[in-house]
């Protein structure tokens, strides 16, 4: 009996970013089909991180400049 393993395609873009606001880095997952970000922090410069500081929001990526994109 053999398997196969069923890869799903999330559809995903990964960059750095950074709020200026808040100064924090960010690692930025980017989900095509349903246009949203999730947010996961990685340097603060003036605070500790939290897991509070996680987000999930509506993005639209052509409007916005990122530092880098990576895979």
């Amino acid at each position: 009996m053999s398997f196969q393993e069923n890869e799903v395609d999330f559809c995903k873009k990964n960059h750095i970013d950074y709020d200026r606001i808040e100064q924090i880095f960010y690692d930025n997952l980017y989900f095509d089909k349903s246009g949203f970000v999730l947010k996961i922090p990685l340097l603060s410069l003036i605070r500790q991180i939290s897991k509070d500081d996680i987000k999930i929001e509506k993005f639209d990526l052509t409007k916005y400049t990122y530092l880098l994109h990576h895979e």
